[in-house]
């Protein structure tokens, strides 16, 4: 068996943490195959979440736990999620929830830290197909934003893979959201990417929302390649 283990850290007491957790799913769970938590679950408030999660390999059920410890300027968040069964029949299921838990804890962070909502900000937007990403960047948050939104820098390293974006919502050092263009015949989309500290670094997830084609795999990744040579 399995396991995807994640851990992060939000700058605010556990009993926060755990309002957000529990009372915004919709935010939390955005980049994974529920809208809600399951029912069937077991909760110690505001410390431990155990979930019987409805998807996974072998009978589709694994479980999702989740400690929020209290520690020096905030919560430590450990998330676990087990049961996944070896070999390749599992492991799209298992790749694409380990992305989904990255954005979910990164996307919980920002909720927490600042009562930003990182989602599509549009209706019809959240109903388009999706993409999610993360990298590990060696440089501080403030640098990686620098990087991201001023475009002297930017035109730096980036070879163009943000031209033709507008940047619009920001906050300093932790997020940003670049409307993308318009494919032919088709409505804009949209690019969101929650930076997080890390003792390595910045986590930055990646989010795009209206996705049309399978670009996005190859573009976002190799952009955040790019980044982390250029900020080493």
């Amino acid at each position: 068996m399995e396991t995807i283990h994640i851990q992060s850290f939000v700058t605010a007491p556990p009993v926060a943490v755990w309002r957000q957790l529990l009372g915004r799913p919709d935010v939390v769970l955005d980049a994974l195959p529920v809208a809600a938590w399951p029912d069937q679950r077991e909760e110690r408030s505001p410390s431990r979440l155990v979930v019987d999660w409805p998807f996974g390999s072998g009978d589709g059920r694994t479980t999702v736990e989740i400690i929020l410890a209290p520690v020096s300027g905030g919560t430590r968040v450990d998330l676990r999620h087990e049961g996944w069964e070896s070999g390749p029949s599992a492991q799209d299921a298992l790749a694409g929830h380990f992305a989904g838990w990255l954005q979910a804890l990164a996307a919980l962070g920002l909720l927490v830290e600042s009562g930003k909502d990182p989602r599509a900000s549009s209706a019809s937007l959240a109903g388009r197909e999706r993409y999610f990403a993360s990298a590990e960047i060696p440089a501080g948050a403030d640098a990686v934003f620098r990087a991201l939104t001023d475009p002297q820098v930017l035109s730096r390293w980036s070879e163009g893979a943000l031209e033709g974006t507008e940047l619009g919502d920001t906050i300093e050092g932790r997020y940003a959201r670049w409307r993308l263009a318009a494919p032919a015949g088709g409505a804009p989309g949209e690019l969101v990417m929650i930076l997080r500290h890390t003792p390595r670094g910045t986590h930055c997830a990646v989010a795009e929302y209206g996705v049309t084609d399978r670009s996005s795999s190859a573009r976002w990744p190799k952009m955040l390649e790019r980044l982390a040579r250029f900020l080493r």
